[in-house]
């Protein structure tokens, strides 16, 4: 199986191919006695090692691969079309171990033949530094038959990708057949540091209320009590599942393959009611509702002080979050687990408003606008200061003012810090309040009564 992708490159055509061609990625050191080494004890010197034999896979179409940099420059200098996208690059990558650095760099080198023929001038070389084996091909932009510049469009990459399948399925490789697209780059960061993401929270609602299913109907109704709605009918031409307080849905089949519904309905039906009674048991133990903590306050509880305003709301925010105190309460709610990633920031602007004693918008608002104002007079006393230390020659000054602009520059940054955190209070505060409203509802049970009411309007309809 490999993936492609290919993108243009405007800045250097030399910073490419110098990062495609370097040797401690293209270079293949005797591994086979690293290992040997290591499982039988045998001892060898470091010089043995240090000399090890290696094997570069770096090879020219259309060109030399010692020589590729000053060629490619050299047409695009004959045909005058220097400017622009310089050069075009492409990766191909296959699962780890499914080919050999050999096998990888002759498909890579066979991907280039096909897509670019006998008219671009392109450097191919085989990265060994990842567990997945992958090649970076670097075509010049301009044509050394006829100076044509290679268009990259959506057919062009529909072009590399196909032929990329058709050279794996002669090569005996799997394809890819049905492409799923790409998940979001923070989400994708985010879910391989296990942190809880609307994906994750969502395929681990479908696995509780599989475990906890004999039956479809069951299924669907466990996953209504979890805050969750799936739709599906022959009209449709994906099943969706979505948030209960949420509009945008997502497709069952961007959580994996397991999450298709065809499979959902094979877990659910290969489900023994054993394991499921156990299961049912151990899920109606963990529901039991915590105890609430009794706190002694001072006075009657009309007199009682109560933090109330933004600080208050965070505060309340970050409680129902389980940040503060540690571990008193659970979210209920997918979208409070999800915001769960994002804790440090939230307890950052509670932090803020607390030393700030900001209690409103406008308060956080007019605190920006005066940090701005401070922040532009310190960037002046540092322009001066530095201005001053070009031109100072006692070595006792230089030093002295040194000190001065690296001092400035920390209360700057402090600033800077404390601006965007007040940026990003002001940004969240309306879904603060939104998620926390929801987290209530949760805890009452009236995100259960919400569904019955929409489902008999819908039958009424």
């Amino acid at each position: 199986m490999a993936t492609t992708k290919i993108w243009p490159v405007r800045d250097s055509l030399k910073r490419v191919v110098d990062y495609a061609s370097n040797p401690e990625k293209t270079s293949e050191d005797d591994l086979a006695s690293v290992i040997r080494y290591a499982m039988n004890g045998d001892k060898t010197t470091s010089d043995t090692t240090a000399g090890s034999e290696k094997a570069c896979y770096v090879t020219g179409v259309n060109c030399s691969a010692d020589t590729a940099l000053e060629e490619m420059i050299n047409t695009q200098t004959l045909f005058g079309k220097t400017g622009g996208n310089v050069a075009y690059h492409c990766y191909q990558s296959f699962k780890p171990g499914e080919v050999t650095p050999e096998q990888c760099h002759q498909l890579g080198v066979e991907l280039a033949r096909r897509m670019w023929g006998d008219k671009y001038q392109v450097l191919v070389a085989t990265h060994l530094d990842r567990d997945h084996l992958h090649n970076h091909l670097v075509c010049c932009s301009v044509s050394f038959i006829d100076g044509k510049k290679f268009n990259d469009n959506k057919a062009a990459y529909s072009k590399l990708r196909r032929l990329s399948d058709e050279i794996c399925r002669e090569n005996g490789l799997s394809v890819i057949e049905k492409p799923r697209g790409k998940t979001p780059r923070q989400i994708h960061f985010a879910e391989k540091n296990g942190e809880p993401t609307r994906y994750n929270l969502m395929r681990e609602a479908i696995d509780k209320a599989i475990s906890l299913s004999t039956n479809f109907p069951t299924f669907i109704n466990l996953m209504k009590q979890q805050g969750y709605i799936i739709s599906y009918s022959y009209s449709r031409k994906y099943p969706t599942i979505r948030s209960v307080n949420s509009q945008k849905a997502v497709r069952l089949y961007r959580l994996g393959e397991d999450y298709e519904l065809d499979r959902i309905v094979q877990r659910v039906n290969a489900n023994d009611y054993k394991i499921v009674a156990v299961n049912r048991e151990n899920h109606l133990i963990t529901m039991k509702s915590p105890k609430h903590k009794r706190i002694p306050v001072h006075g009657t509880k009309r007199t009682a002080r109560k933090i109330g305003g933004l600080y208050g709301l965070y505060l309340h925010y970050l409680y129902l979050l389980g940040y503060r105190p540690k571990k008193k309460h659970k979210p209920l709610s997918h979208e409070m687990r999800e915001a769960g990633r994002m804790c440090d920031k939230y307890s950052a602007c509670a932090r803020l408003m607390a030393r700030e004693r900001l209690r409103t918008d406008e308060d956080v608002s007019a605190f920006i606008t005066d940090s701005e104002h401070k922040m532009e007079e310190l960037s002046e006393a540092r322009n001066k200061v530095r201005n001053k230390l070009r031109r100072a020659s006692d070595p006792d000054q230089i030093e002295q003012l040194k000190a001065e602009r690296d001092g400035l520059t920390a209360k700057i940054s402090k600033l800077r810090k404390d601006i965007r955190t007040a940026d990003f209070t002001l940004e969240r505060s309306t879904q603060v309040r939104d998620d926390i409203k929801t987290e209530l509802e949760h805890c009452r049970g009236d995100h259960i009564k919400t569904l019955r009411k929409d489902h008999r309007d819908r039958e009424e309809r």
